[in-house]
């Protein structure tokens, strides 16, 4: 799990690829959703990442004002009907 201090800009990134392998965009988005420590503690609902190139995307995650503790990035992939979902942790200081 990263580590960061409160203030500073964590930069969420997901790469998505096809069955061969490719990378590849997914046909309808790529969100993000971060939370806090505790419960129902949403700090940003899922919103769509930049894409950086095809298959990359990345989401600046602004830090001021979250509380310290656990952190959860949820990467949500929708592609037609098919939705993917992975999970990164972080801990801000």
């Amino acid at each position: 799990m990263d580590r960061f201090n409160i203030g500073e800009t964590v930069i969420c990134w997901r790469n998505s690829k096809d069955s061969n392998g490719n990378y590849a965009d997914p046909e309808t988005s790529m969100e993000v959703k971060i939370d806090g420590p505790g419960v129902n503690n949403i700090k940003v609902d899922y919103t769509e990442m930049t894409k950086d190139e095809t298959g990359k995307y990345h989401y600046d995650c602004q830090t001021i004002g979250y509380s310290s503790g656990k952190h959860g990035a949820y990467y949500k992939a929708t592609d037609g009907t098919r939705i993917t979902i992975e999970v990164e942790t972080f801990e801000l200081e």
